[in-house]
């Protein structure tokens, strides 16, 4: 895509989301969003707008993370995956704080009253038709969503010896994996 068709899509998908909210379109949204602060690009206005929107929502009225995210209702991931992207968003908190993965466990589990073991399952849990740790790399995400800034290369050393593979190839792959499937339906739109 060039800088304009990618432009063109992000403004698409927007309106998109504004006409049929729903899980599997906001999960696109924060991922091209994300991928704007791994790459170090600059995102289309509405789509500022759009996560600035839902950093309002977050700040202001104390909401659900994963609700004001528009990650649960329709089209949404199990309850075991949305528990365990919360989970996670977590754990990447206090992993990116420098913390030890040991660490960052047992702080994840004292936050939420559950327990150490839940929270390394969730964070180490591997996708069954890629074995990826795609539910830890979507959490990340959504960390780097809500911070609305760049990594520094000390946490993208973190991410990276956190995850079977380069965030930025991860990105990559989660980047033309669904524009290629939303490309023809905002064609349309």
């Amino acid at each position: 895509m060039t800088d304009n068709e990618w432009k063109l899509f992000e403004i698409n998908l927007i309106k998109k989301y504004k006409i049929d909210p729903n899980a599997e379109l906001a999960e696109v949204l924060i991922k091209e969003y994300s991928s704007h602060k791994l790459r170090k690009t600059d995102c289309t206005k509405e789509l500022q707008l759009y996560i600035d929107s839902i950093l309002v929502k977050l700040s202001t009225y104390r909401m659900d993370l994963l609700d004001t995210f528009g990650l649960t209702g329709k089209w949404s991931r199990s309850k075991k995956e949305i528990k365990y992207i919360f989970i996670n968003t977590q754990t990447w908190y206090f992993l990116l704080k420098g913390m030890p993965v040991s660490m960052a466990y047992k702080k994840t589990a004292e936050l939420l009253s559950i327990s150490i073991d839940d929270v390394k399952i969730g964070f180490e849990r591997r996708n069954h038709d890629f074995g990826t740790r795609e539910l830890s790399r979507f959490a990340l995400d959504i960390y780097i969503t809500m911070i609305t800034r760049q990594l520094s290369s000390e946490e993208v050393d973190i991410v990276n010896g956190n995850l079977d593979e380069d965030v930025n190839v991860q990105m990559l792959k989660d980047l033309n994996h669904h524009r290629m499937k939303y490309r023809l339906l905002i064609d349309k739109f």
